[in-house]
């Protein structure tokens, strides 16, 4: 089980500390130049393998530790078009971006002239040092794959701070990546609920949520909760091969054919996911496509354990359009 999730808990590491020493440094602002208070922007990498989410200050900037690689990032603010881009850190492994939020029409950025200023979140301004601290310790730790340390850190700060959503959100993903028993898996499910409760805009607790029901094979209920992360972040590959899998399971064949395509679309790294694409297409008797599919999947995972289901299945869809013609 940890060799299977560890790829997909990476991507669920999500953050709202402001490293000291960061490599990603940016500034939010309105287009009258003020900055941007309190705003979440979201960071990932190419491969799916980064994501954070961090915060910016009084003055609209941030900073986050970042891979040296190919990186995304979003802000985005009810009422206004979301600021967003792509660099490429491979070489200096630092950037300092600039973004801003440009207002919609009925829409006036908070300035000078205002006393609308975008106030901070009482929450998250809430948050003890003492709460951070073991927060960031959890952190660390689950960078370094300890993940018993990692769990004890982040349940330390929701003890510290009750309402610590992003704590409770990365203590599901200790627990989810860690677990050997159902016992386990019903633990993550609880402390993503729990993050869910106390902060609706935490995507992915929305997709641990769901990852952990359908370990315990509650597919229905995962349904839910993976729409919500993909309508969240519907850029995100994982999530729509996710909801295909969920989809398949339950028998909605042109939705798992739907989400399955969009995964590949958005660049999806695992092969399997043509392999459920061609299945779900056989099942809606579209063997031709079904065909393509299969000779993809293999193309891109020669070495299948599944290698001789699927050239079987394709000899047999080969000599059904045979007696068809």
């Amino acid at each position: 089980m940890r060799t299977l999730m560890k790829a997909v808990f990476i991507l669920a590491a999500t953050t709202l500390a402001q490293s000291q020493g960061a490599n990603f440094q940016g500034r939010v602002q309105y287009d009258n130049n003020e900055p941007a208070q309190f705003i979440k922007v979201e960071l990932w990498s190419d491969g799916g393998t980064y994501r954070t989410i961090v915060t910016t200050d009084r003055l609209g900037k941030f900073e986050a530790q970042a891979p040296c690689g190919i990186i995304q990032y979003r802000a985005e603010q009810e009422g206004f078009r979301p600021a967003q881009g792509r660099v490429d850190i491979s070489t200096m492994c630092r950037a300092l971006e600039y973004l801003t939020l440009k207002a919609l029409p009925g829409t006036k950025p908070p300035g000078p002239e205002s006393s609308a200023a975008v106030p901070p979140d009482p929450r998250i301004a809430g948050i003890t040092p003492d709460a951070k601290k073991q927060f960031e310790a959890g952190q660390e730790a689950l960078t370094s794959n300890d993940l018993a340390s990692a769990a004890k850190h982040f349940q330390k700060a929701t003890e510290l701070y009750p309402r610590y959503a992003e704590a409770y959100q990365l203590l599901g993903v200790a627990q989810l990546q860690s677990a050997q028993k159902a016992e386990d898996v019903k633990a993550a499910e609880a402390s993503e609920m729990k993050a869910i409760e106390i902060e609706k805009n935490l995507p992915n607790a929305y997709y641990i949520l769901g990852l952990s029901r359908a370990m315990m094979g509650n597919t229905p209920a995962a349904e839910e909760p993976f729409n919500t992360f993909i309508a969240k972040d519907p850029t995100n590959p994982d999530g729509h091969f996710e909801l295909a899998k969920t989809e398949f399971a339950l028998k909605k064949f042109p939705e798992a054919e739907q989400h399955a395509r969009k995964a590949i679309e958005l660049k999806e790294k695992n092969p399997g996911v043509e392999a459920l694409l061609a299945y779900s297409l056989l099942r809606q008797k579209k063997a031709t496509e079904a065909k393509e599919a299969f000779k993809q999947y293999l193309k891109l995972d020669p070495n299948s354990p599944m290698k001789a289901d699927v050239e079987k299945t394709i000899a047999m869809i080969d000599e059904h359009e045979k007696q068809a013609k």
